[in-house]
């Protein structure tokens, strides 16, 4: 099982890279506004709902909508149906890769985010927990505060703990910022298409996730097999 716990590490990394790549894409080319989170959208609402844009107001509610959404389908579809949502959360990125890289130029920027508020929201919740830790892989606030609380109680009580717990969200934060600048460095290149870029890793986590079930397997029947 520890072979199985390393591959799930190892996704994790992958899914905070893909994370990363579509929080700096939706940057790039939404108006700077950040598609992984509604905090901004949010205040934005707030903000055009007393300035009186009312179409802004609406386009930003139903961004919140489908966010509330894809939320809820992580919740719903395992008490309707026996499904992995780890091959849902992948699918899901993917089919937002290829929603982007189609969108025609000159789109209204909502249409650029609309996608990613969709796969970042059902990716939250799929892709949390690595070791016991809660750590997001769709955004950094929380990471970068548990490194930097980590490694300083580290410096100050040179607790093991508290050196793993920094390396954890110190790589999380890694990969997903890696992720940015891999968005940074394909979109300067091919434009918007450039988000098929993030198939790389997303094709990657789903190589790992198959090759993590066949290990669970084995081990489930070695286990069975073994005298009791």
């Amino acid at each position: 099982m520890a072979i199985v716990m390393k591959i799930k590490n190892i996704m994790h990394y992958h899914m905070a890279l893909v994370g990363g790549f579509l929080g700096g894409y939706a940057v790039m080319f939404a108006a700077s506004m950040f598609g992984n989170a509604q905090t901004v959208n949010l205040i934005n609402a707030v903000r055009d709902m007393f300035s009186g844009d009312l179409s802004a107001l609406l386009l930003r509610l139903l961004g919140a909508l489908i966010y509330f959404a894809a939320l809820a389908f992580t919740v719903i579809l395992p008490r309707l149906v026996r499904v992995n949502l780890e091959y849902v959360a992948l699918g899901v990125d993917g089919a937002c890769l290829l929603i982007l890289a189609v969108l025609p130029k000159g789109v209204n920027d909502f249409f650029i985010l609309y996608p990613i508020f969709f796969a970042m929201a059902f990716q939250w919740p799929v892709f949390s927990e690595i070791e016991g830790f809660n750590s997001s892989t769709i955004f950094s606030s929380n990471n970068y505060r548990q490194f930097t609380t980590a490694i300083l109680s580290y410096a100050l009580d040179r607790k093991t703990e508290q050196l793993n717990k920094a390396r954890v969200y110190g790589f999380t934060l890694l990969y997903f910022h890696i992720g940015v600048a891999l968005a940074c460095v394909s979109t300067a290149f091919f434009g918007r298409t450039a988000a098929l870029a993030a198939f790389l890793p997303l094709v990657s986590a789903l190589c790992f996730k198959l090759k993590g079930e066949k290990q669970r397997r084995r081990a489930f029947l070695t286990d069975s097999i073994r005298p009791k």
